[in-house]
């Protein structure tokens, strides 16, 4: 059994109801000041069975069921929670430990009382605490049994050293580029080195989260949250970068097709692996580019699904399943250990191979459970334009086009129906569309899908409409650029700027810097009419590398020009402490 004490002005009906609902016997509320905190303490110190403290009242309950089904002293403090909010679960052998830290802090400390501020001093103390909002693909099973108590023990190190998390997530950035220089050569001893790095930018990637979210402000900051997602993104798509250039790095034996090097990689060499996606070295790029696209896709609908549900994408409860899930759904921990193992032993066309086809069913299985819960647990909130409906990346065309039906028109259906014509006229091949007829594909997306641009956004399935709005800007371009004869490089190069603006404008708009049109980076729709008309006059490769080169250079500047800037959360923070 469980008790809770609620860090508020008293405890609301509603949490008190889901509290009872997840068996939890008895509620208690307490002021978020130094009494709440002795109060902790003392309810610490007689309550003999484990204690939930939530702070304030706008914990969703699935984080309350994922704390409760957790097992041993877990946190909740993340940057969907709000300024200074979240719960935080003590196991009894712990609670003695809670009620010295409580007392402590309610001595030496006046501000309002959060989760990371009893999270840092539980930490401080040597206690291990379950962190489930510790940085993007966090759930895995290697990231939780072998990554996070080293990573634990490295942001202990950093906190005593007073490195911040930006440090760590610079660290990780750096290891991880190593890694990526070393994946482009073929020597097995290069390789293993490479998997040392890169094991190694991840162990600092976690630690760098995990000290993010044992602040003792309570949350996340933005821009730390958005620092971690990029390093993450850019990492693994310097490896994948890495490891279709390594094809390049030396002669291949006869008859051994491209990518196929590693120790028994010449063992595929007759079967559909080693033509699969094409022969040679573009083969090569496209398999990354639809792995990378496929990742992308998946990432946006789970940030998508939880702004809108106000909670994790979490599907199960029970540990079983939960193990399963961790499995199938391939998180970060998971998709290094095997890169690692199909780069060494079979060559970067299988570790493609495998990325891309367990990818899309790890994404098929996450959305098939979202869109299940949507239709059960999500009531529809009418959002301002900073809402869902700025995850969009639209531009100024799609806004001007949204604004004709006054954001009447739904914004699912005609996503659907332009991205089902893209994907058609994209599998017959845009090579075969002469002159003019190559724009029918923006066409359709930018008159169907804009029409829904000023919509609120407020369906049970609209969550997913930013996704499947860069889905299809990557199968326009990534088609016509290979139709075109764009150098698949560049193709890349371009495809992992898009989604690295379409990532960096969802997360402005996750931390309340939501801009309604992207006009410096064009939109999707205005990068896919630009191209498509560069195409049309015939200097596509060159539209492509202007068009990636600014989208690279923008990401920059907006980081420093942006992202440093403080937010409202920030200033009220302030203000509180």
């Amino acid at each position: 059994m469980t008790v809770a004490l609620v860090l508020a002005g008293e405890a609301d009906a509603g949490l008190c109801g889901q509290l009872a609902a997840l068996g939890v016997r008895r509620v208690d509320a307490a002021d978020r000041t130094g009494p709440g905190l002795l109060t902790v303490a003392a309810a610490a110190r007689a309550a003999g069975e484990r204690v939930l403290i939530c702070v304030g009242e706008a914990v969703p309950e699935e984080i309350l069921a994922r704390l409760l089904d957790a097992g041993g002293t877990a946190a909740f403090s993340g940057i969907n929670a709000t300024a200074g909010g979240g719960a935080l679960i003590v196991d009894p052998p712990d609670l003695d430990t809670l009620a010295r830290a409580a007392e402590s802090l309610a001595a030496t400390d006046t501000a309002p009382a959060a989760v990371g501020t009893l999270l840092s001093e539980l930490t401080s103390r040597g206690i291990t605490v379950r962190v489930l909002d510790a940085g993007p693909d966090s759930d895995g099973a290697i990231a939780q049994l072998v990554v996070d108590p080293a990573a634990r023990d490295v942001a202990r190190w950093a906190a005593a050293r007073d490195l911040k998390p930006a440090a760590l997530y610079g660290i990780s950035l750096g290891l991880g580029l190593i890694a990526a220089v070393w994946f482009s050569e073929l020597a097995v001893r290069a390789k293993l080195l490479a998997i040392v790095a890169l094991m190694g930018s991840f162990l600092v990637g976690r630690a760098g989260s995990l000290l993010a979210a044992t602040s003792r402000q309570g949350r996340v900051r933005p821009a730390v949250d958005w620092l971690g997602a990029a390093s993450g993104l850019l990492t693994e798509y310097g490896i994948y970068t890495a490891l279709a250039v390594s094809c390049l790095a030396r002669p291949r034996p006869a008859g051994v097709p491209a990518g196929l090097e590693g120790t028994f990689g010449g063992a595929l060499r007759h079967t559909f692996i080693a033509t699969w996606g094409g022969a040679g070295q573009t083969g090569m790029w496209r398999l990354a580019i639809a792995a990378m696209a496929v990742l992308a896709v998946r990432r946006m609908a789970e940030l998508g699904f939880e702004h809108t549900a106000r909670a994790s994408g979490s599907l199960f409860r029970r540990p079983a399943l939960r193990a399963f899930e961790q499995a199938a759904i391939l998180p970060a921990g998971e998709r290094f250990v095997l890169i690692a193992l199909t780069a060494v032993l079979f060559g970067p066309r299988v570790t493609f191979f495998v990325l891309l086809c367990w990818g899309v069913v790890a994404t098929g299985w996450i959305l098939a459970g979202q869109i299940a819960r949507s239709a059960a647990v999500i009531e529809p909130v009418a959002e301002p334009d900073g809402g869902l409906s700025a995850y969009r990346g639209d531009g100024v065309i799609s806004r001007w086009i949204g604004g004709l039906v006054q954001g009447r028109l739904p914004p699912l259906p005609p996503v659907l129906v332009g991205l089902f014509v893209t994907c058609v006229l994209a599998a017959l091949g845009l090579g075969n569309l002469p002159g003019i007829l190559v724009l029918t594909p923006v066409e359709a997306m930018l008159l169907l899908a804009s029409l829904g641009s000023r919509h609120p956004h407020d369906g049970r399935a609209d969550w997913l409409v930013p996704a499947l709005l860069l889905a299809g800007e990557c199968v326009f371009l990534a088609a016509l650029g290979f139709s075109r004869r764009v150098p698949a490089p560049l193709v890349f190069a371009l495809l992992a700027a898009v989604i690295v603006r379409h990532v960096d404008l969802l997360y402005r708009a996750r931390s309340g810097r939501g801009i309604p049109a992207d006009r410096f980076g064009l939109g999707w729709d205005g990068r896919m009419l630009l191209l498509g008309l560069a195409a049309v006059f015939g200097i596509a490769p060159i539209a492509y590398a202007v068009v990636s080169g600014c989208l690279w250079l923008l990401f920059c500047w907006d980081f420093l020009s942006g992202w440093l800037l403080p937010t409202v959360g920030d200033l009220q923070l302030r203000e509180n402490t």
